[in-house]
């Protein structure tokens, strides 16, 4: 069985929801009315479906994925799911799909799929009990998880560790064993409220009580959330961007994790292969929020962080009848990480990947800090037959990488940059002038899918690479 190379988390563009949850994140920032309003008529996706399939095969990718696909409302909601799933699945990766599983007939069309096809999807079926009671289709949810279960889809029951569902925990776990066989999952539920502040655990009870509460739920997901959530990274070097990564479905773009930066996008230039850049030694936050997938399942910090949980453990139930949530092929799959089916990056690999990082998100000068770097890139381009260069983009990166150039054997025959409307000195407007180089690398890296086919265009000879990907050459 193949493992996940990389796990995408993938959004598609809001389309609404038909719940109304007291904690959630979309109504914590007040966006109730622009988001979760169902309108089902709007076009969500700058392609077509036809071109996001083309771009997500196997080979650009590097390997066999899973799509951790997401609404910023409901999921199933979107009327494309059915067929993005089909896609994705018929490019030979596996789906997980994030749903409060209460619309019916995208279920009955999953359930319909091939036995092959259905031992590669996963659904994460988020039971919102209180606002499934209130809306009257609390029967509606458990008699969909019990098709699910009965077609063979691996599931899991997850609930939020919310205040707001206290004094039902009795009756929900009661509700719980009857129908779904075990006990959900905890989610710890996150304070988004406080501006520039990172969420922490939402709750308005004592730490102790908090606990007790939600620990008798037996969930290692709640465990490891409330042991790890606000573990300081400690200059971790970060894979996310690499290892897994956040994609907008919408547009292509895609983002080395919740909250970080553009890297590339998907859906440009799909003829070239996908550059990924991993988050190094720069990662902003004071913590990993998202840990419990990035660390656990993707591996991002590799063994440094935890290593005794697999994701399995935050998925899986043994119900009271002997079976369980997930099937042989998905537990197989959720008990290692992505991090095994890579390779580590060399010393050189990280301190570069590092400095490109920090000289993006911060105005400090540093060249001189890492001057080390200059004999390593050099080495790198003369190792690869590469002798003169021209440089595209004059920004922050541009300029950096001119200055680890200069005074090297390698010369630097031209800067090409959008801003220049004639050519001064070295600098010209035009690619297509562009001769006798044995590489032009592009520095603005996140608009790399658009800035190297206008390059191949005018000149179509000249090798094109961008600048995160130089020490993979």
């Amino acid at each position: 069985m193949k493992g996940i190379y990389r796990f995408i988390n993938t959004n598609i563009p809001t389309m609404g929801c038909n719940l109304r949850c007291e904690y959630c994140y979309i109504r914590q920032h007040g966006d109730e009315d622009s988001v979760l309003k169902i309108d089902t008529s709007k076009n969500l996706f700058k392609y077509s479906i036809e071109h996001m399939i083309k771009a997500l095969t196997i080979e650009r990718l590097g390997g066999t994925c899973m799509f951790n696909i997401s609404g910023s409302g409901e999921t199933m909601l979107c009327p494309d799911i059915v067929k993005i799933v089909k896609g994705i699945l018929d490019n030979g990766h596996y789906v997980a799909i994030i749903s409060n599983c209460t619309i019916s007939s995208v279920i009955d069309e999953l359930i319909r799929f091939s036995d092959m096809e259905k031992k590669r999807i996963f659904i994460k079926a988020s039971f919102h009990y209180r606002a499934l009671k209130q809306k009257g289709i609390l029967e509606l949810y458990s008699s969909n998880i019990k098709k699910i279960k009965e077609a063979g889809i691996a599931f899991s029951v997850e609930i939020v560790s919310s205040d707001y569902v206290l004094d039902d925990l009795d009756e929900l776990k009661k509700y719980s064993i009857e129908n779904f066989g075990a006990l959900p999952h905890v989610l710890g539920g996150r304070d988004e409220t406080t501006p520039g502040k990172y969420g922490e655990l939402e709750t308005k009870l004592e730490k102790k009580e908090f606990y007790k509460i939600w620990s008798s739920f037996d969930s290692d997901l709640f465990e490891f959330q409330y042991s790890e959530f606000l573990k300081p990274l400690d200059n971790m070097f970060c894979y996310a961007g690499d290892y897994t990564g956040s994609l907008d479905l919408g547009t292509g773009e895609f983002y080395s994790c919740p909250g970080g930066m553009k890297i590339t996008n998907f859906f440009e230039d799909i003829e070239d292969k996908v550059v990924f850049f991993p988050v190094g030694r720069t990662c902003p936050f004071p913590f990993c929020f998202c840990g419990f997938f990035l660390q656990v399942l993707a591996g991002v910090g590799r063994e440094e962080y935890n290593p005794k949980y697999v994701f399995s453990m935050f998925r899986d139930r043994i119900c009271t009848d002997g079976s369980t949530w997930l099937n042989t092929n998905i537990r197989e799959l959720f008990s290692h990480r992505c991090s095994e089916y890579h390779e580590d990056l060399t010393f050189e690999q990280k301190a570069y990947i590092t400095c490109l990082r920090k000289q993006i998100q911060t105005a400090k000068d540093l060249v001189s800090s890492q001057a080390f770097l200059k004999e390593i890139i050099v080495n790198k381009l003369k190792s690869n037959g590469i002798r003169q260069i021209a440089i595209y983009g004059d920004g922050k990166l541009g300029k950096w990488f001119k200055n680890m150039i200069d005074g090297s054997d390698i010369k630097i025959k031209y800067i090409v940059d959008r801003k220049y409307e004639e050519n001064v000195g070295k600098y010209t407007a035009n690619v297509a002038e562009i001769r006798d180089v044995d590489v032009c690398i592009v520095t603005p890296f996140a608009d790399y899918t658009q800035i190297a086919p206008m390059i191949r265009s005018k000149n179509p000879t000249l090798r094109v690479i961008a600048i995160q990907d130089l020490m993979n050459m």
